[in-house]
């Protein structure tokens, strides 16, 4: 009875595993419903507001706007305010680096609009780092910006406190 027990644990632990494999289970950032590592769960994490069905993140203009969400384009600069959410279309050509296939989104941290650039929190960027980091995009770089709902607010972890924040730059 014993050898048949192990063997029955055996045998299911490899089903689960090849099921992993096959893309039936697979791990999520902090229960955002993105996969842990990824540019989409570390926003998610950040920002309550992101719902956890948007898929990779050159989906996430499209899936927002059919969400009920406010988008704008990145030649909108003027518009963009720190805690939009910038998205980066799928193997985009920046001057920081090449997007992956499933495109890159960052939280704004900071606009300067005389420089043409966005500073943006973000993850797996480039691909491979997992350690949260803040990088400056111009704004040609994105695509474009998802606009939190109305009351919602940056994470103060997020919010800039230091007193070097580019000139032109807008923090609120």
């Amino acid at each position: 009875m014993s050898m048949l027990r192990a063997i029955a644990t055996i045998t299911a632990a490899l089903v689960i595993g090849l099921s992993a494999l096959a893309g039936v289970a697979t791990a999520s950032g902090g229960g955002t419903g993105y996969p842990a590592g990824q540019c989409t769960a570390y926003v998610a994490s950040q920002l309550s507001w992101i719902p956890s069905d948007w898929g990779n993140a050159d989906l996430w203009l499209i899936d927002a706007r059919r969400s009920g969400f406010t988008t704008i384009s990145s030649a909108n600069i003027a518009a963009v305010h720190p805690g939009y959410v910038a998205v980066i279309a799928a193997g985009a050509q920046t001057r920081d680096g090449k997007a992956s296939g499933d495109g890159h989104v960052g939280i704004v941290t900071a606009v300067d609009r005389g420089a043409g650039t966005v500073i943006l929190s973000s993850e797996n960027w480039p691909e491979g780092d997992t350690q949260p980091r803040s990088l400056t995009f111009a704004t040609s770089d994105i695509e474009g910006y998802i606009v939190p709902p109305a009351g919602a607010s940056m994470p103060a972890s997020l919010s800039p406190t230091s007193p070097a924040t580019p000139p032109g730059a807008t923090t609120t």
